[in-house]
């Protein structure tokens, strides 16, 4: 089959659904996964086995019964943090982060109301518009969903309407065109993207589902048998609840949908499961995860919303929604301990705090010093990005504790990048 493939203008956040505040979720367990494991409830955690198959199963639902901080603080040496720089140059102001990217170099930020990148270096200095969507003869010509940088390689990458390839300093070296509409693209390396398919297309109907594909669009391999008993086929495909995030250090994509419990994860050469995440949700959001005739953005009460998903060496991490409500949830990838914890945000609906910050950047975990934490794993580092206006509303309305390197700062002030270096096995 032919493996094209292109970006929707409405999506280009790395939880994908920016468009309609990052919806995203997670579901029953299919029945290739249900097999015995031995459970039991320590102190303030849920414990699990791995089973001998090498398929981690942890117990979300039932850790909820026992909510307690997440152990992120061990794996966390230092922060850095990184103030972006606005100039007389109004091309140094920052509106919002889309999307962005890191080297021991630069620092790459994808605007959210106009189209282009913004570059400045690793100590937050302005050094100029790195790309910009347009016409010109140096403008990019389509849209921009996603950037992402291999500094080993010193390639950077625009995937949007194509994929464009530069160096990290903005030469241009080549285009692939994509033409199949896609949700979400990363690039594995050796070559090769991962890719899932634009909701609403029925998977009989030309759904690829998700895939890993060459630079020049040759399809390596596809999965879209999402099915279940609840749903006919022919009305079977991706809605609101698909998700995939990038995981930098195994080079791959976790991507995750509300119609099954698995979280899978695409890389260069393999589709496979690599958490099965004990949600316990309804047959209904089995249905609304799948179901693409009978559409619903939210989830019901009771079920459970997974949005995105970070992982260390150590660790999943797994963002989520339950009645409006955020949480945040670790499992420990040698013995499948989970633990769950809700998030300390201020008292709005929980669709709107993206106003504050796309990226929900203080929407996580208060391990570390009791300062939330979320943000995105590029190289030996977790990266967050937070906005001082954020920083004021949560300080206002929640018991967080604010950095003194965060203190005092212009609520209209470009966002700041929190770097922090993350333990190694």
């Amino acid at each position: 089959m032919p493996g094209d493939f292109s970006m929707h203008p409405s999506f280009g956040c790395n939880q994908i659904i920016y468009g309609i505040n990052k919806l995203e979720t997670h579901m029953k367990t299919i029945q290739f996964f249900i097999a015995a494991t031995v459970m039991f409830v320590l102190a303030s955690c849920s414990l699990n086995q791995v089973k001998q198959t090498g398929e981690l199963t942890a117990s979300v639902r039932e850790a909820l019964n026992s909510p307690a901080t997440l152990p992120i603080a061990d794996e966390i040496e230092l922060a850095e943090y990184i103030p972006l720089e606005v100039t007389d140059n109004d091309a140094s102001l920052i509106d919002g982060v889309v999307d962005f990217a890191i080297t021991s170099k630069y620092i790459y930020v994808l605007v959210s109301k106009e189209a282009r990148i913004v570059l400045f270096d690793r100590q937050g200095h302005f050094l100029r518009t790195f790309l910009q969507q347009g016409q010109g003869p140096n403008d990019f010509r389509g849209m921009i969903g996603f950037i992402q940088a291999n500094e080993a390689n010193n390639r950077f990458y625009v995937i949007g309407s194509k994929m464009g390839i530069y160096t990290l300093e903005g030469e241009f070296v080549e285009d692939f065109p994509i033409n199949h509409p896609v949700i979400y693209a990363h690039h594995l390396g050796n070559s090769r993207i991962g890719a899932i398919s634009m909701p609403f297309m029925s998977f009989q109907d030309g759904s690829f589902g998700v895939g890993v594909f060459r630079e020049d669009g040759e399809t390596i391999m596809t999965k879209n048998d999402f099915y279940s008993p609840l749903v006919p086929k022919e009305n079977s495909g991706f809605t609101f609840g698909v998700m995939g995030s990038p995981s930098d250090g195994k080079q791959s994509v976790l991507f995750k949908m509300a119609s099954n419990d698995t979280i899978f994860r695409l890389s260069a050469d393999t589709i496979q499961p690599a958490l099965v995440a004990g949600l316990g949700n309804s047959d209904e959001e089995v249905i609304r995860g799948l179901n693409i005739r009978d559409i619903k953005k939210f989830p019901a009460d009771g079920d459970i919303f997974v949005t995105d998903i970070l992982e260390t060496p150590r660790r999943y991490y797994l963002r989520m929604m339950l009645n409006k409500k955020y949480y945040v949830a670790s499992v420990d990838k040698q013995s499948g301990e989970t633990v769950v914890e809700q998030c300390d945000t201020p008292e709005v609906d929980a669709s709107n705090l993206s106003d504050f910050n796309i990226q929900l950047g203080m929407v996580g975990s208060k391990g570390y010093k009791q300062f939330p934490i979320w943000g995105r794993i590029l190289g030996n580092n977790l990266v967050q990005v937070v906005t001082p206006y954020e920083i004021e509303m949560f300080k206002k309305q929640t018991k967080i504790v604010i950095p003194q390197e965060l203190q005092m700062r212009d609520v209209d002030a470009n966002p700041i990048f929190i770097i922090y270096k993350v333990n190694k096995i």
